[in-house]
């Protein structure tokens, strides 16, 4: 069996976390007043990621991509805590 859903899980992991962060420190990467488009299109990139590690975990896909495709829900869930903290201004 290949491995495809748990490696696209990986790279949409990754690319929609670095877009979704991008604006803030320490990347830093603006595109002026269409920054702050970035971050739900990063957060939809990511949650794209985390549901075909899912579904590479329900279709038993064989090795060991697929517990980090789910150990990246963590990253995702303190990323909502900090955009709640950012928001609310708390911080």
């Amino acid at each position: 069996m290949e491995k495809k859903y748990s490696r696209y899980s990986i790279i949409l992991i990754a690319v929609g976390i670095f877009i979704a962060y991008m604006i803030f420190p320490p990347f830093n990467i603006t595109f002026g007043t269409w920054s702050m488009l970035a971050i739900p299109i990063g957060f939809v990139t990511y949650l794209t990621g985390v549901s075909l590690g899912i579904i590479a975990f329900l279709k038993k896909e064989k090795g060991f991509m697929k517990y980090i495709a789910l150990i990246f829900m963590a990253l995702g869930v303190l990323y909502v805590v900090f955009h709640f903290a950012v928001f609310s201004g708390e911080i």
